[in-house]
């Protein structure tokens, strides 16, 4: 048996954890997968994980594999603190062997890194890291969102903080130009509810309203149109990188 067969069985393995609920057992087979999977790229020279995915018949698609070991790292992290800091390193590296076309995958990947410190009670770090990145894309709504959900979210220990979360809310409020508007405006709708900002909350829901109608596509009638059947398995036609059946197959 080869690495690349190693690495697809650990990653099968951590999916049959994962469906059984035992998050800290899935992510130790899926990291695992990932140390024979970078062993992979260094022996193989192989610079990113869509060229290795194009390379090998894998059970699961890659892009979705490496998104679900983060988000599962967050669930064994509530278990085990040492899963926070698994979860940092692991998205370092991951967004390293990442191509530049995965542009929601890293930012995804930046936003669980500082999300982790803010857990691991290292807010400092976490402020620092969020403030970096915004100072590179400032129209990076969901970067806010992350950075504003330290502080509005709290912690095991730590109480929420709702006046530092609508601080950082309010510049992505502020910004023309931010990307994925309306979730930054329903988060910031729920942190003004939260502190009892009723008149502010209401004002952001009709400006809500407003860029949704503003947004909103003229729909085109009477035109035909063919869609080919799409396999569960298969290549999401949307563009995600996901399996249908984990995207557009429940819409």
């Amino acid at each position: 048996m080869n690495r690349y067969q190693i690495a697809d069985e650990k990653i099968m393995l951590g999916y049959n954890y994962f469906e059984s609920g035992h998050s800290v057992k899935a992510c130790d087979a899926w990291l695992s997968a990932w140390e024979e999977i970078k062993n992979i790229l260094a022996t193989e020279r192989i610079e990113d994980l869509q060229l290795l995915q194009n390379k090998y018949k894998w059970s699961e698609f890659l892009s979705n594999y490496i998104q679900d070991v983060e988000l599962e790292l967050y669930n064994a992290g509530l278990e085990k603190k040492e899963y926070f800091h698994k979860r940092i390193k692991y998205c370092h590296e991951m967004i390293k062997f990442c191509g530049r076309n995965e542009k929601l995958i890293i930012e995804n990947a930046k936003r669980a890194i500082a999300t982790s410190y803010f857990e691991l009670g290292d807010k400092k770090k976490g402020d620092e890291l969020f403030s970096q990145w915004l100072d590179e894309d400032p129209t990076w709504g969901w970067g806010y969102i992350g950075w504003s959900r330290g502080y509005s979210f709290g912690t095991k220990k730590t109480k929420p903080d709702y006046t530092k979360a609508e601080e950082i809310i309010r510049k992505a409020v502020e910004r023309n130009d931010v990307r994925d508007k309306i979730d930054v405006l329903m988060e910031a709708i729920d942190i003004y509810v939260e502190l009892n900002q009723n008149e502010k909350a209401d004002e952001l829901r009709e400006e809500m309203e407003l860029f949704e109608k503003s947004s909103r596509k003229t729909p085109v009638i009477n035109m035909p149109y063919k869609a080919d059947k799409v396999g569960r398995n298969e290549p999401c036609p949307c563009g995600s990188g996901k399996k249908y059946k984990k995207c557009c197959e429940n819409l």
